[in-house]
């Protein structure tokens, strides 16, 4: 009987961890305007890639279809937000996903925090992550900032 039930309540999960899986291949590209309050407009468009929570582990597309998305526009800062995996056996697949990033050259570099998975990595396993991501050209931010100048104006990422 308590096999007859752990297996209802798998069949039953079945949806959920398809349409999980289905979300890891449903790329969206989001274009947003921020409204620069009290300031002039700049005179040219800022376009920032932002990738976030990629978890390696599951993730169900590839570097060159994340490059071809990214290809559409021109891209002159890359934001990389955190969650990039849960194992350290991943880190090496993080790498490829880096290269073709870096393909994209943006004007004002890439930059990259650290999210609450990436923390459960420690010590060695954690500084190998940070290494990739440095060695593949993102500035890495741990509580710091870095400015920027643009058209006259300082822009800060924090991180």
């Amino acid at each position: 009987m308590f096999i007859f039930a752990c297996l209802l309540i798998i069949l039953g999960l079945m949806p959920f961890f398809y349409k999980a899986n289905h979300n890891t291949k449903d790329v969206k590209v989001n274009t947003i305007s921020v409204e620069r309050v009290q300031a002039p407009a700049l005179k040219k468009k800022l376009n920032i890639l932002h990738l976030s929570d990629l978890h390696l582990e599951n993730i169900s597309i590839s570097p060159e279809k994340i490059l071809e998305l990214a290809n559409k526009k021109r891209v002159d800062l890359i934001a990389l937000t955190g969650d990039f995996l849960d194992r350290r056996r991943n880190i090496p697949k993080l790498a490829n996903y880096l290269k073709a990033l870096k393909k994209l050259k943006p004007a004002y570099g890439m930059y990259a925090v650290f999210g609450n998975h990436d923390y459960v990595l420690k010590g060695e396993h954690f500084r190998k992550l940070k290494r990739v991501l440095e060695d593949n050209g993102c500035i890495t931010l741990q509580n710091q900032h870095v400015s920027i100048e643009m058209e006259g104006e300082t822009l800060n990422i924090i991180g």
